[in-house]
């Protein structure tokens, strides 16, 4: 291989380093997220057992409390599960990628052809994969939303 050739293969395998820093912005993104939803599950949690454990479960404030409790920690576990599906997505595109600069790499020391569509395929696939962790996402910040306002409505209809 000459040097031209081994620059050209480099630019070749470079391509997929732009979507492997994608995938890395938006893992940062998911992980953020989904810490977030995990310390408001946990928080919940441990206000309803705060809440269980009080001599206040007469009290009519503390059993809509609860109720609400109830209606939103299922809620947030769904939510904390397509968050993690999203990040484990977007994690599986970014080995995908890698394992495309591979593939790359080999079709042009090998000069095939047929190694090269492979690249190209798996490289489709990462890019399929990623796009489902987005929806996925999108899903979430959906739903995100939809509690948030759920969680307004019952606060602000207290004690009326």
């Amino acid at each position: 291989m000459t040097a031209v050739d081994i620059a050209q293969t480099i630019q070749l395998i470079i391509a997929p380093v732009v979507l492997i820093t994608a995938c890395m912005l938006f893992q940062n993104g998911a992980l953020a997220r989904y810490a977030s939803v995990g310390q408001g599950i946990r928080a919940l949690s441990h206000e309803r057992f705060e809440l269980v454990r009080s001599e206040k479960i007469g009290n009519t404030f503390t059993l809509e409390r609860l109720q609400a409790i109830d209606r939103q920690l299922p809620i947030l576990i769904h939510r904390h599960r397509l968050i993690q599906r999203s990040a484990l997505l977007a994690y599986s595109a970014t080995t995908i990628f890698i394992f495309t600069m591979f593939v790359i790499a080999l079709s042009v020391v090998l000069k095939a052809g047929a190694i090269g569509t492979i690249a190209l395929i798996l490289f489709l696939i990462g890019t399929g994969v990623l796009l489902v962790g987005i929806f996925l996402m999108g899903l979430e910040i959906r739903m995100s939303h939809r509690a948030i306002c759920y969680e307004v409505y019952q606060i602000t209809s207290l004690g009326k």
